[in-house]
């Protein structure tokens, strides 16, 4: 059936780049590099010893001492002259290389060099030629390497661990040019060049320090005939020319598509993808790509592609078994085991989700761009995917009255190819934490010396882009999914790297406060050594006001650090800035703690930001009063406390704080007298116990069953009561004890028709009674112990203390 093919739109306009690729089959290029972590080799020099590594100077004198100027060719001629190429060599007889693991790490070397330059599963050998060494001032002009012995086609050069600086080695082929840095600061670490022979090069003067390197030849070996096959660099200019020139037209001509996904051969898991990891074909065509996309001023990167779908199957076999196959299976094996296809038909696919993830950038880094989506007609070559099997499906069984589904989903690798001018309209695809990084680079290459002024109006630009977007997207859109790294706080840190104050105050003032939830606190404090205190008393003390009503622990966490941490103090108008943030809290003290309205984003923030009120609030708005010398202020926030013993409690809030503020003044006064009469009132003596079982209530229903709960309730004598009525009779029973908090169980003796409510009375609410005077005699207590703290009256002393000897004497 047509709906078993996979649902995807191609890109059909680019046909010739398909057929152009067919011809690229042999991957590599003119030159290699890499560094590699492997146990060193033992080398043991002529005159030297075994040598240590990285390579001191004492033996870098000695080596020296055993080794002749370094000659080089000219035609026919082998000629001697410093002013061409100075440097020190040994020849193969003078050096012995060694230890049990070289073996190995050297054919790990050798494997890589091969395949970079486009050899894999040729006969290659190396033949070591030199063992150089590159003192200060040591270089040699550009010239290309004569063949030195039958089947030479390559070079290959390692270098030892040797401190120096310089030396960079400039290879040059078919009109491009590479430089090539062999140091490395690691002595565990080994890096390594290699290039074709015909391939003009030179070495850039040592500047300090010696370079010790080895110099093998690389040779292809000979056929079974005796022939030996010429070797050159893989040579895809034209190739290369040619697609730059296809990808410039089809993604800039009216109505093209952001980006194109070019699909591999072969399957590479997430973990495994990587540009140098690439097999066969796919390494060479994505290396034609990837230079053709930087010719065309195009980006590109690697990443894994997902094409899900769902919808509606038919079951073919009734005897079915869950069936799936493993993520990232490799088709480069044969398949023995496949999934029964006749198992179930697809009968329409109804749903469907395309996009990449796992990118990583032509220096094969991880780059976090998230999951961006792929358009219809992104994907090609054409046809790719005919015929592909899923990576993972699986058929949901018809239950009730819905039908049998399924489940699938293919992973392929791709190139993906964006011009470079639309990089934001790409990443965007995806939300704007993911244009961060670019952001960040682009900033970067402004921060350059010498950088060219449209780098900075680039970076700008897009700044105000990602900033526009921002406040074009709905407040707190996206909460419901786990919230992504460098949001907010990231966007505040780039723009004060920026430099743009006036878009690190929009940003601030129509975003950050708009959406607030306490993770950019840190970047706001940042934040105000750009902005001065003129501009940050306005921008905060309006987010403090709309708020600290129900982000209090976050903003008052936010105002303690501008007032402890940030430098915003030490501004001459900086006092003035942070009172007024301080103002704006103080002002909305009397609404923290009000419930807050339902709205879509309530159940999000109520349950990731809302804190219920504690002692840690009061100390750290008292403390920052403190700080800016306000005792006015500070007193006004304490009435605020005062007023609202229902949200500002004695036990949970006040007294543990009282604990915490060391300052003596007004305010802490203010504090204690009201703590202590609020739990004098509530415990001045202990709760005394019920004489007997009568419950004042007056339950609002008269029915018949209600007028005999009423009357159990008042009988001081009766515990139990029981009620032999119908179920719905018992429910309404249920309701008005619950309704009433009535201290009494209920529980249903289902033993004949009707059944029987048993209610029980209990002590329930003096029990209550009792933990509570409890609690709030050993506040009290507290409060006793710190009343040097303050300048109370004796009185209240004193009936703190009779208070407590009646809690002594007290038993339940």
């Amino acid at each position: 059936m047509a709906a078993e093919i996979i649902h995807v739109e191609y890109h059909q306009n680019l046909q010739p780049l398909v057929e152009l690729l067919a011809g690229v089959e042999r991957a590599g290029d003119f030159f290699v590099t890499g560094i590699v972590e492997i146990p060193l080799p033992k080398m043991e020099v002529e005159g030297t010893g075994v040598v240590s590594f990285p390579v001191p100077p004492a033996q870098i004198a000695t080596l020296i001492q055993q080794a002749t100027r370094a000659p080089y060719g000219r035609g026919e001629q082998t000629l001697l002259d410093e002013s061409v190429r100075k440097v020190w060599q040994l020849t193969p007889n003078q050096v012995r290389l060694g230890g049990k693991s070289w073996a190995a790490s050297f054919d790990r070397i050798l494997t890589q060099a091969i395949a970079g330059l486009g050899c894999a599963g040729m006969a290659v050998t190396a033949e070591l030629y030199k063992l150089l060494v590159y003192d200060e001032g040591g270089f040699f002009l550009a010239h290309r390497d004569t063949e030195k012995a039958p089947g030479m086609f390559a070079t290959l050069v390692i270098t030892l661990p040797s401190a120096h600086r310089g030396g960079e080695v400039i290879i040059r082929h078919a009109g491009r040019e590479v430089t090539v840095d062999l140091g490395s600061a690691e002595t565990s670490e080994i890096t390594f060049t290699a290039f074709y022979a015909d391939c003009a090069h030179e070495v850039r003067p040592i500047t300090a320090g010696h370079r010790v390197c080895l110099v093998y030849n690389l040779i292809q070996q000979r056929s079974a005939k005796g022939h030996v096959k010429s070797l050159h660099a893989p040579d895809y200019t034209k190739q290369i020319a040619a697609a730059a020139e296809l990808l410039e037209k089809s993604l800039t001509e009216l109505g093209a598509p952001a980006k194109i996904a070019w699909l591999l051969e072969h399957q590479y898991s997430p973990d495994g993808l990587a540009f140098s990891s690439l097999k066969a074909a796919d390494a060479a065509r994505v290396q034609v790509l990837a230079q053709a996309a930087e010719r065309a001023d195009c980006a590109a990167h690697l990443g894994i592609v997902h094409i899900e779908e769902s919808g509606a199957a038919q079951e073919l076999d009734h005897d079915y078994r869950s069936r799936s196959w493993g993520r990232y299976h490799s088709r480069d094996e044969d398949e023995t085991e496949h999934a029964n296809s006749d198992s179930f038909e697809v009968v329409e696919v109804s749903d469907s989700r395309h996009y990449v993830d796992h990118w990583r950038d032509l220096r094969d880094q991880p780059i976090e761009f998230g999951e961006i989506p792929l358009a219809p007609a992104e994907l090609l070559p054409a046809g790719a995917l005919d015929d592909e099997a899923p990576d993972e499906q699986r058929l949901m069984e018809a239950s009730g009255n819905e039908g049998a589904s399924f489940e699938r989903s293919y992973h392929r690798a791709a190139l993906v190819i964006w011009r470079r001018e639309r990089y934001a309209e790409v990443l965007l695809q995806t939300g704007v934490a993911a244009v961060l990084p670019y952001l960040r680079e682009k900033i970067a290459a402004a921060a350059v010396q010498n950088a060219p002024l449209t780098a900075r109006h680039t970076a700008v630009a897009l700044a105000r882009q990602l900033v526009a977007v921002w406040q074009g997207t709905p407040a707190h859109a996206g909460y419901a999914q786990p919230a992504r790294p460098d949001r907010r706080d990231g966007m505040l840190s780039l723009l004060m790297q920026l430099g743009d104050v006036a878009l690190l105050e929009e940003f601030i003032a129509e975003v950050v406060t708009r959406d607030y939830d306490g993770s950019d606190n840190a970047a706001l404090v940042a934040s105000t050594r750009s902005l001065g205190p003129h501009k940050i008393g306005p921008l905060y003390a309006a987010l403090m006001r709309r708020h600290l009503t129900h982000l209090h622990g976050h903003c008052i966490e936010l105002l303690h650090a501008l007032v402890f941490e940030s430098q915003v103090a030490a501004d001459q108008a900086g006092p003035a800035a942070l009172r007024q943030i301080a103002e704006a809290a103080v002002s909305t003290l009397d609404e923290v703690g009000t419930p807050q309205v339902r709205t879509e984003r309530a159940p999000w923030r109520a349950r990731e930001a809302h804190r219920a009120v504690d002692g840690t609030l009061v100390v750290q708005m008292l403390d920052v009063l403190s700080e800016l010398q306000a005792p006015a202020l500070r007193l006004a926030a304490v009435e605020k406390f005062v007023a609202r013993p229902e949200v500002f409690d004695p036990i949970t809030v006040l007294v543990p704080a009282l604990a915490l503020i060391q300052e003596r003044d007004a305010a802490v006064t203010r504090l204690w007298e009201h703590s202590a009469r609020l739990l004098l009132a509530r415990s001045g003596r202990p709760p005394l116990a019920p004489q007997d079982w009568r419950q004042d209530a007056n339950i609002s229903c008269s029915c018949v069953d209600c007028c005999e709960l009423q009357a159990f309730a008042l009988n001081p004598v009766e515990q139990q009561h029981r009620f032999r009525v119908r179920q719905d009779r018992r429910q309404h029973l249920h309701q008005m004890i619950e309704r009433h908090s009535l201290d009494m169980t209920h529980v249903t003796a289902r033993k004949g028709s009707p059944q029987t409510l048993v209610c029980s009375k209990d002590r329930r609410r003096y029990q209550r009674r009792c933990d509570q005077y409890r609690k709030d005699i050993a506040a009290l207590i507290s409060l006793a112990a710190l009343a040097g703290k303050t300048s109370v009256a004796a009185a209240s002393l004193a009936q703190i203390e009779a208070a407590r000897a009646l809690a002594g004497q007290w038993s339940p």
